[in-house]
């Protein structure tokens, strides 16, 4: 369906940059939307620079959105609850009701998830415990509410990671101090367990959701591997060759809940490709 229009929100995020370039390379019509009108907005269709906090409206129809733009600061406390409902709640709405799509997709999060134990799927109970994923609940809602259901499509991912990662992520972070040699100041837990999804490999899931074309419901994606954070951050330090320190200020015990995408195996034919060690190489 190489013709589909398809438009990206958040074009010029993480994310939404590898999106845009793939779906560029396989010749596909790309319309980009996001609040900043960057270089990036000169090989779109048509860019359009909206902050999706406030209502608008596009009068194009397209095949696909992949609503991506979301403020995903994960790190942060209920300080930025106002800021988490004005793009990821009011915004989702704002581009629900701006737009006519064939097939919207939204990206979500897997921190919905209530964290009890278990091995996590699309059936698992949701108990979102911080305003991030409160906020993509609240969306997703929006999105069941707004939207058809054979329509919709919700893809819930664990975290994903990969260069051109902003700096406010771990992977840049740690690895930007252990190359400078400062103390490595992790504030998760030390036995926190961490799934770590290539960009490339979601960009691989899009594309095989725009090939299967009537794809609907809910779906995780997530990585086969996993790594405690206080053995992730011992390999940066030993991939830098760095001499620094790693601090942990938070000794909380940690349920671990492992997130499995069998679901989005057997209907896209998908499954994250890229090891931890090949993704930790990118940053050296």
């Amino acid at each position: 369906m190489k013709t589909a229009k398809i438009l990206v929100t958040g074009a010029n995020g993480f994310v939404g940059q590898a999106l845009y370039r793939r779906l560029m390379a396989l010749g596909y019509h790309v319309f980009g939307l996001d609040r900043i009108n960057s270089s990036m907005s000169k090989g779109f269709v048509k860019f359009y620079c909206i902050d999706i906090t406030a209502p608008f409206k596009i009068d194009e129809e397209f095949d696909f959105v992949f609503h991506l733009a979301a403020h995903n600061v994960t790190h942060v406390g209920s300080q930025e609850t106002d800021l988490y409902h004005a793009v990821n709640v009011k915004g989702t709405e704002n581009v629900l009701n701006a737009v006519k799509a064939a097939h919207f997709i939204f990206l979500s999060t897997t921190k919905i998830y209530k964290a009890e134990g278990k091995t996590l799927d699309e059936r698992s109970p949701l108990l979102p415990a911080q305003e991030y994923e409160k906020s993509k609940l609240a969306a997703e809602n929006l999105c069941r509410e707004m939207c058809d259901a054979e329509k919709l499509l919700i893809l819930r991912s664990v975290n994903i990671v990969g260069k051109g990662q902003p700096d406010k992520a771990i992977l840049p972070v740690l690895f930007k101090k252990a190359m400078a040699g400062e103390t490595l100041e992790i504030f998760g837990p030390r036995g926190l367990v961490l799934q770590l999804l290539y960009v490339q490999d979601v960009v691989d899931a899009f594309v095989k959701v725009i090939e299967k074309e009537n794809l609907h419901g809910i779906y995780n994606l997530a990585s086969l591997e996993h790594i405690r954070l206080d053995e992730l951050a011992e390999k940066i330090k030993k991939m830098a060759q760095s001499t620094s320190e790693i601090r942990f200020s938070n000794e909380s015990a940690v349920i671990f809940c492992e997130v499995n995408a069998i679901k989005a195996q057997n209907a896209l034919d998908w499954q994250a490709k890229t090891k931890i060690q090949q993704i930790l190489a990118e940053y050296c």
